[in-house]
C-alpha cells in the first residue's frame, strides 16, 4: 500500500516584492517565468522516478511568490505534469495562492478545471494606509470581489491570510479585519505575527530607525483579540496560526506539523521524505543551469538523528490543538516523555503553560501558546 504524498511548488514571481517579504521571490520577466515552469517540469519528472511507486499525493499547494501572477495555464500545465507522474488521489486538497488583484474568471475556470479545489487569498488587513505601507498592490475592495468571483464558480473552500503586529497597525484594525472576514464567511484563517526578516525593506527601515516595530505586549493583545473574535464566531484553533471552521482545516499544512512526507519543487523548495530533510538551492539561475542538464538542484541533504527528531516532534506536536501525545513519542523514539521532563511539565503545568490529560496527552494552554517558544525550549 502507498503512503501519503503532499507536493509543494514554489512559484517565486511577484508584481512586486512586499516591504515585509523574506521569501524567495522576484519581479520576473515572461521568459524567466517559461524557462522556470519548463525547469520545474525536467524536476516533477526526475523526482517520480524515485518516489512516485511509493507514494500517493493527498495535498498540493502552489505558493509563492505569487502563483496567479503566472501566465495563464502554467497551473493547468504544472498539474498535468504531476498527474502523468505521480499518483493523485480523487480526493486530493490542490491549494493555490492568489493574490486578490491578479486572479481573474478566467484563471480561477482554469484552476477549478485542472483540480483546484482550495483557493489561499491574502488580505494582510483591511487598513488602506497600511496595505499600501506594506507595499501590497490590492485594495479591500480588490478581496471581497475576487471572494466573490471564487464563490461564483463554486469553490467554498478558501484562506485568508492576516498579519499582525505591522508598525503602525492597532488592535482595532486587527478586530476590524477579523470581523470583515466573518462577515464574508471566509471559513479558514491563517493569522501571522509579523516577523521583521533581514534583507526586507522593512528590516532596512527599522534598522534606520525610520519605522518602530510593535511591542510585544501589543502583539499579544492583538493575537488574544483575534482568537476571542474567531472562537466566538465558530473558528476552531487548530494550529497556533491556523483557524477553521468545521472541515475546513487545511490537509497539507497538517502534513508539515504531523511530520509526514512531503515533497517540495523549484527554487528554496524544502523536502520531508522518509526522516530524509533536503532543500533546493535559493538561486534561480543556478536552479535552471542544474535542471537544463537533467540534475537535481538539492544543496541541502540530511537524514536526520533521532535528537532532531525528537526535537521535531515536540516542536510541532506543541504548536497544535492536538497536542503531544506522548504514548507516541514513546512508541517511535522507545522512551518515557513524561518520565524525561516530570520537574519541568510539573512546573508548566503548576504555572497553567500547558496540560495533562489522562491519556497523556501534552497541550499548550491560551497562556501557554503566548511562550510557546520558551515552553518547547524548556521540553527539547
Amino acid at each position: 500500500m502507498k503512503k501519503n504524498l503532499s507536493l509543494y511548488i514554489h512559484m517565486p514571481f511577484c508584481e512586486r516584492k512586499c516591504e515585509y517579504c523574506g521569501f524567495n521571490s522576484k519581479v520576473g520577466t515572461d521568459q524567466e517565468k517559461a524557462i522556470y515552469v519548463k525547469d520545474l517540469f525536467t524536476e516533477i519528472k526526475m523526482r517520480a522516478k524515485e518516489y512516485a511507486e511509493y507514494f500517493s499525493v493527498d495535498s498540493i499547494f502552489f505558493g509563492g511568490g505569487t502563483p496567479s501572477f503566472m501566465p495563464a495555464n502554467t497551473i493547468r500545465d504544472v498539474l498535468s505534469y504531476i498527474y502523468r507522474y505521480f499518483s493523485v488521489k480523487n480526493d486530493a486538497e490542490i491549494t493555490v495562492e492568489v493574490n486578490p488583484n491578479t486572479i481573474t474568471n478566467a484563471k480561477i475556470r482554469e484552476y477549478i478545471i485542472s483540480g483546484v479545489n482550495r483557493f489561499s487569498i491574502g488580505l494582510q488587513t483591511t487598513n488602506e494606509k497600511i496595505l499600501k505601507a506594506m507595499g501590497r498592490t490590492h485594495t479591500v475592495q480588490d478581496f471581497d470581489n475576487a471572494i466573490e468571483r471564487i464563490r461564483d464558480q463554486g469553490v467554498s473552500n478558501i484562506n485568508a491570510d492576516l498579519i499582525i503586529g505591522y508598525p503602525g497597525q492597532t488592535e482595532k484594525d486587527v478586530e476590524n479585519a477579523v470581523k470583515h472576514l466573518i462577515s464574508l464567511k471566509i471559513p479558514h484563517v491563517s493569522c501571522y505575527m509579523l516577523q521583521v526578516e533581514e534583507g526586507t525593506k522593512l528590516y532596512k527601515r527599522v534598522k534606520a530607525g525610520l519605522e518602530n516595530v510593535v511591542p510585544d505586549d501589543k502583539v499579544i493583545k492583538m493575537y488574544n483579540k483575534m482568537l476571542s473574535i474567531l472562537r466566538a464566531n465558530g473558528y476552531a484553533r487548530y494550529e497556533f496560526s491556523n483557524f477553521a471552521k468545521p472541515g475546513f482545516q487545511c490537509t497539507h499544512n497538517q502534513t508539515y506539523w504531523d511530520r509526514n512526507d512531503y515533497l517540495g519543487f523549484g527554487v528554496s523548495a524544502h523536502s520531508y521524505v522518509s526522516g530524509v530533510r533536503f532543500s533546493n538551492t535559493d538561486n534561480v539561475q543556478l536552479y535552471h543551469e542544474r535542471l537544463s542538464q537533467e540534475k537535481l538542484a538539492t544543496e541541502i541533504a540530511n537524514e536526520l538523528s533521532k535528537e532532531e527528531k525528537q526535537e521535531e516532534f515536540v516542536m510541532l506536536a506543541l504548536r497544535t490543538e492536538k497536542g503531544l501525545n506522548t504514548k507516541d513519542y514513546e512508541k517511535e523514539f522507545g522512551e518515557n516523555f513524561l518520565s524525561k521532563n516530570k520537574n519541568k511539565l510539573a512546573v508548566l503545568i503548576k504555572g497553567g503553560f500547558v496540560t495533562l490529560s489522562p491519556e497523556g496527552v501534552i497541550k499548550a494552554t491560551d497562556k501557554g501558546f503566548l511562550v510557546l517558544n520558551r515552553i518547547i525550549y524548556e521540553l527539547i
